[in-house]
């Protein structure tokens, strides 16, 4: 299963942050891959400069500041809908998630 995060955020580091750590630390079976589609709305907040620091195997997408959500989510769908996905997850950045979520998720836990 190939399965795509998308994301948006703007001026929320520490929680787009903590996301992002929470998603990539998910305990996956073998077969799994997951890639995370992240549109930062024009943050101010340095958001980008981390995301590009701790977590380089984002695909990090910029706005202006004018997407907000709505439009940050159809920029990042359209990047990850670029490519042969069998799932696509939608995350609010504020979306902490459990350990084996998933699994749960794709059904096979």
């Amino acid at each position: 299963m190939h399965l795509a995060v998308l994301l948006t955020c703007h001026n929320r580091r520490a929680k787009t942050l903590e996301c992002l750590e929470r998603v990539l630390t998910q305990k996956v079976r073998s077969g799994i891959t997951v890639e995370i589609f992240l549109v930062d709305d024009g943050s101010t907040d340095d958001t980008d400069a981390a995301v590009r620091q701790f977590f380089p195997q984002v695909h990090l997408i910029h706005g202006d500041g004018t997407l907000f959500w709505n439009g940050g989510m159809r920029r990042a769908w359209d990047a990850a809908a670029k490519h042969d996905f069998d799932s696509y997850l939608w995350l609010n950045d504020d979306t902490m998630l459990l350990p084996g979520s998933i699994e749960i998720l794709a059904g096979i836990a």
